[in-house]
């Protein structure tokens, strides 16, 4: 009698945890087809824009057309890459921690939220301590810049190993380091030249800049959720 108590018990465990996995899967894609409008919303109304973003990526002059045309649309494009970012690193840092319960995604979300977040609060308060506001205003646009081409980039890798038998989890997972990398020495490159020949700026400080704002935080980002 206790021995069928047992695998009663255990059957409905079973139950719970593949009707879990499905809901979890179900999120996912949800996720995924909210990356997906935003794109489609993107590419279909705000290209010109998203071009300069990526173009932005190797020649200065792209990015300084972007600035330059601020305007309502340029904010749109803001927004809708920072919503894209948000959700595309949450699909990725889930799947990486393999933390994919609900409340999982909703903690990753406002974590990443508050991070960068504090991240552009660290950058004004440095501006308004430099007396520099202007100087980080730019900065926190180059900053996101890389970031938002970064949750563009993302997206098809993202449905790839969620959905795809072609790749295995490795190859993906290792494309997307090297995405992350590659973006991340050009962050650099640009902030620290523009830094020292447009603004004249110590490398000195660029240097305490760089390691304070750029990587480490990304390092903490990293182990939080790859622990």
């Amino acid at each position: 009698m206790l021995k069928t108590y047992i695998c009663h018990f255990k059957t409905i465990f079973k139950m719970i945890a593949i009707s879990n996995q499905i809901f979890n899967q179900d999120f996912v894609f949800i996720l995924l087809m909210f990356s997906f409008l935003i794109i489609a919303i993107l590419r279909g109304y705000y290209w010109k824009y998203v071009r300069l973003l990526f173009f932005g990526l190797f020649a200065q002059r792209y990015s300084n057309q972007f600035l330059r045309e601020g305007n309502v649309f340029t904010e749109r494009v803001n927004m809708l890459t920072f919503g894209l970012l948000i959700t595309n690193l949450t699909i990725l840092l889930s799947y990486i921690s393999n933390k994919q319960a609900s409340f999982d995604f909703i903690y990753i979300s406002v974590f990443l939220l508050l991070f960068f977040l504090f991240k552009i609060i660290m950058i004004l308060f440095l501006g308004h301590l430099f007396m520099m506001r202007d100087i980080a205003k730019l900065l926190i646009f180059f900053s996101f810049l890389f970031d938002r081409v970064l949750a563009i980039l993302l997206f098809p890798l993202l449905v790839f190993l969620h959905y795809s038998y072609l790749a295995t989890d490795y190859i993906m997972v290792l494309g997307v380091n090297v995405i992350v990398v590659i973006l991340l020495l050009l962050k650099i490159f640009w902030i620290w030249k523009i830094g020292a020949k447009s603004f004249g700026l110590s490398q000195f400080y660029i240097f305490l800049y760089l390691c304070a704002i750029e990587i480490t935080p990304v390092l903490v980002l990293v182990k939080q959720f790859a622990d």
